[in-house]
């Protein structure tokens, strides 16, 4: 199995709890387990399409009063506090920057 090393320096006080952490498991084990971990999360793209089915899910959902809704009427019109919340949340996600580009 070919072998391939990198190397990488921490400092001593600002890293203070990624030495220990280091001193005290399998160093290999570690890196490789955070690099898969940082590498499989998913990009910007994944979450705003993600939050776009989400969207999309939440203007199929009719309000229906206690009471019900007569035949025929025509279905309550999404509330205007949860519009403007999910618009927000939809501009959030697109304006953050998450790193990867």
């Amino acid at each position: 199995m070919a072998v391939v090393r990198y190397s990488f320096t921490l400092d001593a006080i600002l890293d203070a709890d990624l030495v220990r952490r280091l001193a005290m498991e399998s160093t290999t084990e570690i890196v490789r387990a955070a690099l898969r971990a940082y590498y499989g999360r998913p990009n910007h793209q994944d979450l705003d399409a993600k939050l776009d089915q989400v969207l999309d899910c939440l203007r199929g959902v009719q309000v229906v009063s206690v009471g019900g809704q007569a035949p025929g009427e025509p279905a309550k019109a999404e509330p205007a506090t949860a519009r403007h919340g999910l618009d927000a949340m939809r501009k959030r996600f697109r304006e953050k920057d998450l790193g990867d580009g």
